[in-house]
């Protein structure tokens, strides 16, 4: 008896149909990943919208995935679902003045990683369950859509994610791991494995200062270590001149082409941006340097192996300074544990 109840249970489990709509942002849609990638390993049958997700579809075995849905989709989206958590800072929600998610909210649960609006918390009607999956579910609707918690310090953002799985989701056995698997495993020696630099973020004030990533590329290449580039299509033409043959600027059209490159790399040297979050998700090792003297730093990327780097110096008062006080000694003392190498070097 107690064999067939499990066996219905998880045959509920399976046919109940959850969608996560995840932020816009690469690295917030990454740490986002964590509840369906949770979702799908409790045995749900999971589709993610968003861009990100969507372009790392190989990726993502274990769940469906879309694009980013228009503010049009919004109105019936939830009527293909039995349960839908949706992210409330993303992109369409909030178009031309009109907000969509009072209206949502009674059908849809929000969350958000760290700007959630509390007014959306406690208004899903239970009604809006299908009957025969509402003991499913009704439990699992989330008291408070707010990932982040500040009283819990030292997390990183995909800690408190997992937190929230855990305590509002009742996924008891939730983990970090996000489900990324390499359509094509790579078969590089570990020897030649490049390192990648990623010199650019998506906010200009976070970046360590171009000259110097290419200053550090240079002396790595010096002693036998190969160095590529990656930078946003957007950025291609500027650093294509800046670099002018130096060093190859690798073709990242899409995220999964960005995937592929991180997935191969020896480690990846970067700002505090989404590329860090993706090498990290990956299990590459990550020097990220960032403007906070920190070592907590909550948005840190959240897997693998990271290593942040901060100005010598408390830079508050003169934030504009900061990339000036991150020499490229730090950066590469940092990075060396992952080159076996300790090769003397110079400023």
């Amino acid at each position: 008896m107690q064999v067939n109840r499990a066996s219905r249970r998880v045959e509920s489990v399976v046919a109940a149909k959850v969608l996560v709509v995840t932020p816009g942002k690469l690295g917030d849609s990454l740490i986002s990943m964590v509840i369906p990638a949770n979702l799908a390993r409790a045995g749900f049958d999971v589709t993610v919208r968003g861009d990100c997700a969507h372009d790392l579809a190989s990726w993502l075995p274990d769940v469906q995935t879309g694009p980013r849905l228009s503010t049009q989709e919004y109105d019936g989206i939830a009527d293909g679902f039995d349960f839908c958590l949706i992210d409330s800072q993303a992109p369409g929600l909030q178009s031309g003045g009109a907000d969509l998610r009072p209206a949502l909210s009674r059908r849809a649960v929000f969350f958000s990683l760290a700007h959630h609006d509390p007014s959306l918390d406690g208004r899903f009607d239970f009604k809006a369950l299908p009957a025969e999956k509402s003991a499913l579910f009704r439990d699992r609707i989330p008291r408070k859509g707010l990932i982040r918690d500040k009283a819990k310090t030292g997390l990183t953002m995909v800690d408190h994610t997992v937190e929230f799985c855990r305590r509002e989701l009742l996924l008891e056995e939730a983990h970090p791991d996000i489900g990324l698997v390499s359509a094509q495993p790579s078969e590089r020696e570990e020897k030649n494995r490049p390192i990648v630099f990623s010199p650019t973020s998506g906010k200009a004030r976070k970046n360590w200062r171009a000259g110097r990533f290419v200053l550090l590329a240079r002396q790595l290449q010096d002693i036998g270590h190969k160095c590529i580039f990656a930078v946003a299509p957007s950025e291609a033409a500027e650093w294509r001149e800046r670099l002018d043959g130096q060093f190859a600027l690798a073709p990242t059209p899409t995220i999964a082409a960005l995937a592929k490159l991180l997935s191969d790399a020896r480690a990846l040297v970067c700002n505090d941006s989404g590329a860090g979050h993706l090498a990290s998700a990956l299990g590459t090792p990550v020097v990220a340097v960032i403007p906070r003297r920190d070592a907590d730093y909550t948005w840190r990327p959240g897997w693998g192996t990271v290593k942040l780097v901060s100005p010598l110096l408390p830079m508050r008062a003169l934030s504009g300074l900061w990339p000036y006080f991150v020499s490229v000694r730090q950066v590469r003392h940092s990075l060396e544990p992952f080159l076996n190498t300790s090769t003397p070097m110079s400023e």
